[in-house]
Parts: structure tokens; sequence; C-alpha cells
């Protein structure tokens, strides 16, 4: 099968960018649905309960999809078409609330409706990235990051209300036409029989509670806004462009650092702290900047988070749906709690500053243990990681590439035996033979530049060496004992 050039492969990381972008923007305007026209037509508490009962759905959403993943990735499309025409039930609801007077119980079912086709949408669009090659996932998800939030400003506050609504209406439809047509043109190869894909290991306690911390602060900025007002909270929904941005930056210099979850929390969590702290300190002005510093922390941990996610999914044949469903449980009940505990201060207890100064210190608490305990690195994921890395078995890895009939090739496996490297590592110990960088060698095979650091972290270490030029000694050295005189230069191969 022909191989997809790079002018394909440009085109379907544009289309997968411009998709999701969509997905950003339909999960933007749910994370702020009380500051848009799908629930400004009935009173705060109303509001927040709906809003309480979707999430109620989503996070049991996603548990049905850890539960029944296989299921649901040999289904996954007629899943999303089927999951997210039925959430736009939340449109019907709205322009019905704004003539009559529409029963709780079905404004409870399209709000239901509404946590299922997010959390759906959501998991398959996880699923495609995880099967594209990986050179450029990071960009893809950071882009269309930028373009989602740029949709939910603009479909959260156009006027009329009308025109608001269609343009809501028309986000998912776009994202799941472009989904629909981005897996129907995915080549056959990329996708594996279900049962071949690998199962990750479960979350750890500490990793849970650091995802869950991350949702707790979420949802409580998030609604702490809307009781400043509805454009205050688009303001925040908005302004998460900027760590939108700062992740497609980012993403451009990856390769020159190692992407992991240890460096993003050092990044993102000094942001997050300080502006937790000074939210009681400001006006309604400085708690909108205070809300803004921690929604665009939030978004460049969550992009990174979920690109080093589809990554490992696709290098390490994970299973997508299994992996990411299980992730975003703590996450999403974690928002739940951070919105409820925001609805209880800003309706049961509003005007009492003591007890929000307590809950915002309580809050700023909790992300620092969360961090703390975790620290970014969730042991046993990373050993599974490492562990599939000297993975011999994989049949996909032991075909990934041809031995050419050179000198070159003879002296190259016979060191490669000597060490026994894996099969993938012996693929990259061919291009540090020939004096290629880490940065050709993630190009050249379109993975990640922390798993190729990783391989030749692995090569050095059995080779007993520390330097490129050493690895290439070694080869001609080979060639030495082996009186092979007539062989092409290294440099020449």
């Amino acid at each position: 099968m022909a191989q997809p050039t790079s002018h394909d492969l440009l085109n379907t990381y544009l289309i997968a960018s411009l998709g999701f972008g969509c997905f950003i923007g339909w999960d933007l305007i749910g994370a702020f649905s009380p500051a848009t026209v799908l629930l400004t037509y009935t009173d705060i508490p109303d509001a927040f309960i709906l809003r309480l009962v979707s999430l109620g759905a989503l996070v049991l959403t996603y548990f049905a999809c850890k539960l029944n993943a296989d299921w649901f990735f040999e289904n996954r499309v007629k899943v999303a078409v089927i999951s997210t025409v039925l959430s736009l039930a939340v449109v019907a609801n709205a322009v019905g609330g704004r003539y009559f007077s529409i029963p709780v119980p079905l404004s409870v079912v399209s709000w239901v409706l509404f946590g299922i086709g997010s959390g759906i949408l959501d998991l398959i669009w996880c699923t495609y990235l995880s099967l594209l090659p990986t050179r450029r996932t990071l960009s893809t998800i950071a882009a269309g990051a930028c373009l989602g939030t740029l949709i939910f400003v603009i479909a959260a506050s156009a006027s009329p209300a009308s025109v608001s609504l269609f343009a809501i209406t028309l986000i998912p439809m776009f994202s799941l036409s472009l989904l629909v047509f981005s897996f129907k043109n995915l080549p056959q190869a990329s996708i594996l029989p279900v049962k071949n894909y690998r199962r990750a290991p479960a979350l750890s306690a500490a990793a849970s509670i650091s995802v869950g911390a991350h949702g707790i602060l979420y949802g409580f900025i998030t609604a702490c806004m809307f009781f400043i007002s509805p454009t205050a909270a688009i303001i925040v929904g908005g302004s998460g462009i900027i760590g939108s941005i700062a992740a497609l930056l980012f993403s451009r210099y990856e390769p020159k650092i190692d992407l992991d979850n240890s460096f993003i929390q050092r990044v993102s969590l000094p942001v997050i702290v300080v502006g937790l702290l000074l939210l009681p300190l400001v006006g309604e002005t400085g708690q909108v900047f205070c809300g803004c510093l921690v929604n665009n922390a939030l978004a460049f941990s969550s992009l990174l988070i979920r690109g080093n996610s589809c990554i490992e999914n696709a290098e390490f044949q994970l299973h997508p749906v299994d992996r990411y469903a299980q992730r975003q449980v703590p996450r999403w009940f974690g928002f739940l709690v951070g919105t409820f505990v925001a609805f209880v201060l800003g309706t049961a207890i509003p005007e009492h500053a003591v007890v929000f100064n307590f809950v915002i210190v309580i809050m700023a608490g909790i992300v620092v243990t969360a961090f703390s305990i975790y620290n970014g690195n969730d042991g046993r994921n990373k050993e599974f990681l490492n562990g599939l890395l000297t993975d011999q078995s994989s049949p996909a890895e032991a075909e990934s590439f041809v031995k050419l009939p050179s000198h070159f090739y003879q002296r190259c496996d016979e060191v490669i035996a000597a060490f026994d490297l894996s099969p993938r590592e012996g693929e990259i110990f061919y291009l540090l033979a020939k004096g290629r960088n880490a940065k050709h060698i993630q190009e050249k095979l379109c993975i990640s530049s922390s798993t190729v650091k990783t391989h030749i972290y692995r090569i050095y270490q059995k080779m007993g060496i520390n330097s490129q030029q050493l690895l290439i000694d070694a080869v001609d050295n080979n060639a030495s004992r082996s009186g092979d005189r007539s062989a092409p230069p290294t440099e020449g191969v």
C-alpha cells in the first residue's frame, strides 16, 4: 500500500484541525452554557441544575465507554452520528423555552442527551487523532483549540438570540461531518483490529487526584465568572485562546523539549495558584482577569496533555477509547464538583466574603497538594510505556523497515544483535549510524521527540556509550574486526 505523501498528510492535519476546532467550540459552549442562549431563558438556579445534570451524564458516558471500549471503537462513527444529532435537543429546548413553558422532565432529558453527545464526540475525535501519524498531532490539536475558541466567542456573543442558536446548531454538525469524512478517508491499514490494541494500566490514585483537581478548578472558575455576568464568563472562555496559542507555539519547539506531565505542571501551576489567591482580593474586573489567568493555564496544560496522550496512543498502539475515557472520568467528575461548589456559594450563601475566601484557600491547597503528590509522573503508566519500548514481539515494529543488502546494514545488524536491540531500536540505530540527528529521526519515522529521545537513551544505555560518535565508531570498529575494507564510508550512506 502506498504511503501517504507530505501533501496528503498536510490536508489530513488541516481537516482534522478544523473539525476538532468545531468540537472545541461546542465543548466551550457546554462549559459556559449558563452564559449562552442555551440557558439564559431560565433563572440561575434552574440553569445550573440543568448544567449539573449534563455533567453527571457526561461522567457516566465516559465511564460507560471505558467499560465497553471495544464496542464503542468498532461502532465509533455510527455512535458519534446518533449521539451528536440527539445532543441538539438542547437547542430545541432553548427555542421552546423562549416562547413556551417547557416541562422540567423534557429539559432534563435534553441536557442529559447533550452530556452524552459531547462526551462521545470528544472520545471519537481523540480516537481519530490517535490513528494519525504523530508528527503534527500536537499542532493539530492546538490549532484546532485556537479556532474553536474563536468559534465559541462568535456563536455565544452573536445577536439576536436566533442567530446565536443557529450558529450553535451548525458547530457540532460541521464537526461531525468532518469527523465522518476523516474516518472515511483514513487508510484502513491505520486501524488495527480492536483486539490488537494494547490496554494501558489504570490511572494511579495520585494521577486521578491530580486530574480531578484540574477539573475542580476549571468548573469552579467558569461558574464563578457567570455570577459576575454572562459577558464576564464569555470573556474568560474566550481568553483561552492565549493558552491555545501558547500550546501551538510550544508544539513548534517541542522537538527540543521533553514533553511530559512534570514539565507541563511546572509551567502551569504558578499561574493557577496566583490567579486563585488574587481572586478574593480584587474587584469584579480583577476577578475576570484572574479567571483569565487560571483558564489560560488550564487550557495550555490540558491541550498538551491531550496531545501527549494521542501521540502515545498512536506510537504504542494503545486502545484510544479505553485509555482516553478512563482519564476523562476524574477530570469531568472534578468539573462537576467545582461547578457545584461555585453554585452553592453563589446562590445559597451569597455575599459571604469570609466563606468565599476560605473556599479559595482550600482550592489552592487542593491543587498544590494534588500536584505535589502526583509530581507530574504517573509511575505505573510510565513503567508500562517504557516496557513497550523494548517489546520485541510486535509484528508491526518488526516489519516497519526493510534491511537492504549493503555492507553498512550488515555491520549495523551485527552491532544490533550483539547488544540485543529491539526492532524499533534497530531502526533508529541505522539512522544514528548514518549521522542523522534526533529531529531528522522524528520526522523520518513520524514519532514524537520524547519517544525518539527515549529510544536513543536506551540504545546508548545498552551499548554502554554516551554519544552518537561512539555509536558510529562501534559500527566502524565492527567493520575493521570483520575485515570489511571495501564497505563505503558511513558518511556516504
